[in-house]
């Protein structure tokens, strides 16, 4: 091994243990990478974080639950001085914003979780620049320390806190706006490929990648432009809010672009009224309602209830007309009248 290489892993809090495990199972630039993420020398188990970090033991495994990883076996090293510096930011949170303990703990499944998703993404460049060395036939002295010279994990921490700059901005707006008038109708839809599970035991995995990139990317720009707000997807389905007319614009939009970009028909339903929002989701009787339209909607068509007719009547300002789809029975929900919305000719 490279002395330059062995010098910096020890800086970085790799034991010569560790190298020498590493190099013999083969595993040296993923060692690079854990140590250029996470430097520190491991030498707390969970009970050590606890005491140094000055909080109750079982909160400090409630926590590590939280963030979304297993329990650690008793005597194992694993925690480094940043994670016990994590953890007393963690507990500062509670005294100074008035937190209960079950409100800091569902604060960081919610954000874990988020940034879950994030790492996966960043996984998939990471993998493929290891991939990339592997197949240039560099070695694994080569791979570990183009790993450590990576400054691209700086820059996408710096891009993060600009989103999360951003996105809680808005947020707050949201919030603020929604308790100096709690009346405002929000509107929520739910957006699906219809044949989507057929299409799924027909596609290779490289085509279905490429079919759920397409219908991500035209989901979000299309319902962003549109003055609306994506709140998650699950599967082949998007979930969306905003207010009303915003609401009615991206779900027609949607359609249409979805159609144009060669995907599947959307099925579509839409309803408008009080939810109620936690965690970033929406929930009640408003979104059971969108939900159950869209299970019923037929491909091509965007349905809504007779209460969202009214409020979208020509006085609106909106200029679409309403098909009579008559009186359906929505599964939890009873019969309901139902339109599909049309734009107007």
């Amino acid at each position: 091994m490279r002395e330059e290489l062995r010098r910096r892993l020890v800086e970085l809090g790799a034991t010569d243990d560790d190298i020498e495990r590493a190099v013999a199972q083969g595993w040296l630039p993923l060692l690079a990478f854990d140590c250029m993420l996470m430097p520190g020398r491991r030498k707390y188990d969970l009970a050590g974080l606890a005491a140094a970090a000055r909080l109750d033991e079982e909160l400090a495994r409630r926590l590590w639950r939280a963030v979304g990883f297993p329990d650690v076996p008793s005597g194992v090293a694993v925690f480094t001085d940043r994670d016990v510096e994590a953890a007393r930011l963690a507990l500062a949170q509670a005294p100074e914003r008035d937190l209960e303990q079950g409100t800091l703990l569902q604060q960081v499944r919610v954000i874990s979780g988020s940034l879950a998703r994030v790492a996966s993404v960043e996984a998939e460049g990471v993998a493929e620049l290891l991939n990339e060395l592997h197949t240039s036939h560099a070695s694994d002295d080569e791979i570990a320390l183009a790993v450590l010279s990576d400054t691209r994990l700086a820059d996408v921490g710096v891009l993060i806190d600009y989103l999360h700059r951003l996105q809680l901005r808005a947020a707050v707006w949201r919030r603020m706006v929604l308790a100096s008038e709690p009346d405002i109708a929000i509107a929520v839809g739910f957006a699906d490929l219809s044949g989507y599970t057929k299409l799924t035991a027909e596609l290779d995995a490289s085509d279905l990648s490429d079919l759920v990139g397409r219908w991500e990317a035209v989901s979000y720009d299309t319902i962003a432009a549109n003055g609306a707000r994506v709140v998650k997807t699950i599967g082949d389905e998007v979930m969306y809010v905003g207010l009303t007319k915003e609401t009615v614009a991206a779900s027609l939009a949607l359609r249409d672009a979805a159609a144009a970009a060669g995907l599947p028909p959307l099925r579509i339903g839409l309803a408008a009224g009080p939810s109620v929002v936690r965690d970033g989701d929406y929930f009640g009787p408003v979104v059971n309602l969108a939900s159950r339209l869209t299970d019923i909607a037929a491909p091509g068509e965007v349905l809504i209830p007779a209460a969202l007719r009214d409020e979208l009547r020509p006085a609106s300002g909106i200029e679409v007309r309403f098909v009579p789809r008559g009186s359906q029975q929505l599964r939890s929900i009873g019969s309901v009248e139902v339109f599909a919305l049309e734009r107007s000719r």
